[in-house]
């Protein structure tokens, strides 16, 4: 059993302590060892830390406040019993530091190596051979001595170290030997000297004195291990060499176009290297060191998921982020391990890619451009294919589809029906249809049925013989259908025809023949009949004021027309068309700003081509200026009457998760009121790579079903 006399009193700090509360235990007692308490393992002993880990860095106050548990503290404990046998003592000699604990498992303190060499040396019940064996193992050597100065054991080492024999080395004293005034303080005080190197003509050795106790706590010799000084220079060369490295390794980290971090296994940033990304960090870095970077996410500092991601993956993580200032950075963790595969360091690689970020989005508009500038080549050689109509302009993939629609029903002569809202040049159409089609060198005559009164439009349609009636011409009139003989004829607004005529006009669709008002004979028509209207017909069916049979034979062809609201990437073309021709009209040389273009596009239009034809001649008849801007555009809209479905919170919900819902539905809202991001990053006040990003998030989540915003 283990006598407590030579147990020594464990003093103990835990994780959260400083390195200055650490430093001032050593000092205060005297102590080379300080040990390391976990709270999460009931308070016991897991570490421990020596005077020398420290030392060095005495001097650095930033160091000094570091927690323990960003030192470099020592594991490798053994857990010895107070109760243990002798011989069990030979087994953990080669340990540095040693815990006694009690039967409870409770420790009672400690032991260093020279404890138990000295242990092991005075006790009576200890083998001769066995200490003899034990001290020659050793590879420095080892004196004992009592407190006058004779030597009463010592290793074989020691005899190489002094260069004198077993005989000789007996006869000296230890002061003789070494240094007196040295080993007297350590007998006559009781303390222990580390580190003392002695140089003289026969040896040069650096010597660790401690005193030996008895039982009683007095002392009754001193144990001295001596080591070369060869040895030594060895180990501060390997120190030079070690130093020598980490200048380089700090040379070559500065020189790499990353920005690198060096993390512990629990996310602490331990170092950096020197070339930083400029406006990315808003507080200096050299405050992070010793900060756990994963507190940091709070702040909006640091990307802080990475790291978090690393240590559950323990695999390579690649991340974007953007910061505050608008820097895009792309983060590169590496988790690096021990040879027992355990988590050891995490290292970072930072690289700023807001040039890159900037060209790929320009490329991606490149591209679009291409692709607009493609379509209107084609649209272009389908004009000159097609025909030469040139008032039908557009870009859009939905006019695309429609024209090449009309291009195979334009070979016909089938009757169309045109729907579509007023305004959204339902008569173009018409005429593109008759232009691509074979009757193309024939009449096309155009009939509104809204703007002739009732009581002349059957005269004007089927015409009248001469005196048919008071006023009439004195020769008659032809009427539309026989002036349309052989060609097309457009009746426009066809759902505002009384239903009185809507009979006789059934009859002219069935029988191609018409009866002259006043007349006796049948006039055979050849005719391709065109309707348009604004109105829904099958409505106006079901409420009795069109007829369905005639409904039915007009629908033969039916060719719906978007509005321009649906179509807005033909709003710039069709206004700059307008604004050739009113500048030739007018001899003008206006011109329109792309923010006045991006209104435009951005712009409802109920009122279709109609009203931005209107827009476009005020624009160039009034303006002052030849540059046309968005201001001037702006008073000459109708106010925006586009309601937004109403979203509110209904419970308490996180506010990282409410911020994010309320950019959702703001971008939203942004994109469909202005439509390009260029224009909704400039009224949100962002970045337009910021609103492309997210608004493509946003449309990923629509497409994948997700809720976007608040939920109603």
């Amino acid at each position: 059993m283990v006598s407590k006399w030579f147990v020594r009193k464990a003093y103990t700090v835990s994780f959260e302590s400083s390195a200055n509360d650490l430093w001032s235990i050593m000092s205060r007692f005297n102590e080379r060892y300080v040990f390391v308490t976990d709270a999460e393992q009931d308070g016991n002993i897991v570490a421990y830390i020596r005077n020398t880990d420290i030392m060095p860095s005495l001097e650095d106050p930033d160091w000094m406040k570091q927690q323990v548990r960003q030192l470099p503290y020592h594991t490798n404990l053994t857990f010895f019993q107070q109760e243990a046998d002798m011989l069990d003592f030979f087994k953990v000699f080669g340990e540095e530091v040693v815990v006694i604990q009690n039967r409870d498992g409770k420790p009672e303190g400690y032991l260093h190596r020279e404890d138990i060499l000295y242990y092991l040396l005075t006790n009576q019940s200890a083998h001769t051979d066995w200490i003899r064996s034990l001290l020659n193992s050793i590879p420095m050597g080892i004196v004992i001595a009592d407190v006058h100065g004779r030597i009463e054991n010592f290793s074989s080492e020691v005899l190489r170290m002094v260069r004198v024999t077993p005989e000789e080395l007996r006869q000296q004293r230890v002061g003789d030997l070494l240094d007196p005034d040295v080993f007297h303080k350590v007998v006559e005080n009781g303390e222990a000297i580390l580190n003392h190197i002695i140089v003289n003509d026969r040896i040069g050795v650096l010597a660790d004195f401690g005193p030996i106790r008895n039982q009683h706590g007095h002392v009754t010799g001193a144990i001295i291990v001596l080591q070369d000084l060869p040895f030594i220079e060895k180990m501060a060369m390997e120190m030079e060499y070690v130093k020598n490295l980490n200048t380089d390794l700090q040379g070559i980290l500065s020189s790499i176009y990353d920005e690198i971090l060096v993390l512990d296994e629990n996310g602490v940033l331990l170092r950096y290297s020197g070339n930083l990304i400029k406006d990315f960090w808003e507080i200096d870095k050299e405050q992070l060191i010793g900060l756990n970077l994963m507190e940091l996410e709070h702040e909006g500092t640091f990307f802080s998921a990475i790291v978090k991601m690393v240590i559950e993956r323990k695999r390579k993580v690649s991340v974007t982020q953007e910061s505050r200032s608008g820097k895009n950075v792309l983060a590169v963790g590496n988790p690096i391990f021990d040879e027992k595969g355990k988590l050891e360091r995490i290292v970072i690689a930072l690289r700023d890619i807001t040039e890159t970020v900037q060209l790929k989005e320009e490329l991606l508009h490149a591209k679009k451009m291409s692709e607009k500038y493609k379509k209107e080549l084609e649209h272009l050689r389908d004009m000159k294919q097609y025909g030469k109509n040139r008032q039908l302009i557009y870009a859009s993939e939905k006019i695309e589809k429609l024209m090449k629609y009309i291009h195979k029903i334009a070979n016909t002569s089938s009757t169309v029906l045109l729907t579509g809202e007023s305004g959204v040049g339902k008569e173009v159409f018409a005429r593109t249809i008759y232009e691509w089609g074979p009757r193309s060198n024939k009449p096309f005559v155009k009939v509104n049925c809204g703007a002739i009164p009732e009581t002349l439009l059957e005269s004007e349609l089927f015409g009248y013989e001469k005196g048919a009636f008071t006023g009439a011409n004195t020769n008659g009139k032809p009427g539309y259908f026989r002036m349309a003989h052989k060609g097309v004829l457009f009746l426009d607004e066809i759902g505002e025809m009384p239903l009185n005529l809507q009979v006789k006009l059934l009859r002219v669709l069935q029988e191609r023949e018409i009866i002259p008002i006043g007349g006796s004979e049948v006039v055979e028509v050849d005719v391709q009949i065109i309707a348009a209207t604004n109105k829904n017909l099958e409505k106006m069916v079901e409420e009795g004021t069109f007829r369905e049979d005639l409904y039915y034979r007009l629908n033969v062809i039916p060719v719906a027309i978007p509005p321009l609201r649906e179509r807005s990437e033909d709003i710039p073309l069709i206004g700059l068309h307008f604004l050739q021709t009113f500048n030739e009209k007018y001899e003008r040389a206006t011109q329109l700003s792309q923010d006045a273009l991006d209104v435009l596009e951005s712009y409802s239009w109920p009122g279709n081509v109609r009203e931005l034809q209107n827009i476009i001649e005020r624009l160039v008849v009034t303006a002052d200026e030849d540059l046309i801007e968005a201001h001037h555009i702006t008073p000459l809209l109708k106010k925006g009457k586009k309601q937004y479905l109403k979203q509110r919170l209904t419970k308490i919900m996180p506010l990282k998760e409410a911020t994010r819902a309320m950019e959702e539905q703001l971008i939203k809202m942004a994109m469909d009121e202005y439509k390009t991001t260029s224009l909704a990053a400039k009224m949100l006040g962002v970045s337009q790579s910021t609103i492309s990003r997210k608004y493509q998030e946003i449309q990923e989540k629509i497409s994948r079903g997700e809720q976007i915003g608040f939920k109603v």
